[in-house]
């Protein structure tokens, strides 16, 4: 039927074995043993700045919206569930429920940095430290 069916099946013989030879080769990244190995961050030091510019004024969680965040006590609640973490971290991108919000006034950050994510993450998993 294929007048070179000896090529065409040496060339799919070829194919398949490169194929199997990619795919058993390919290997995941290490994982990151961790970024926060050498950060140590507390709410006093490091995120207490964070949360004043960025969640803790009037018209957010300062009076309005649920929760008052101008304290670590105030904070805490939110700490505790996990809403925190959901929120600025997980679903930060999302437009309506990540924070902080895309309609912030003049002046506040609509989005954190990377960096202040990172930190953020870092507290996070050290069980939140005051």
């Amino acid at each position: 039927m294929f007048p070179n069916a000896a090529l065409l099946g040496r060339f799919c013989l070829l194919f398949i074995s490169i194929s199997l030879v990619a795919c058993t080769t390919d290997q995941l990244p290490e994982p990151d043993p961790g970024d926060c190995a050498n950060v140590m961050p507390t709410y006093s030091a490091d995120i207490e700045s964070i949360i004043e510019q960025s969640c803790a004024y009037s018209g957010c969680h300062l009076g309005d919206a649920p929760g008052v965040y101008n304290s670590y006590a105030g904070l805490l609640p939110v700490l505790e569930s996990g809403e925190f973490r959901n929120r600025v971290v997980d679903i930060r991108t999302d437009p309506n429920m990540g924070m902080p919000p895309n309609d912030a006034p003049t002046g506040r950050p609509t989005d954190l940095s990377e960096a202040q994510i990172e930190l953020i993450n870092c507290w996070l998993a050290a069980g939140f430290p005051e």
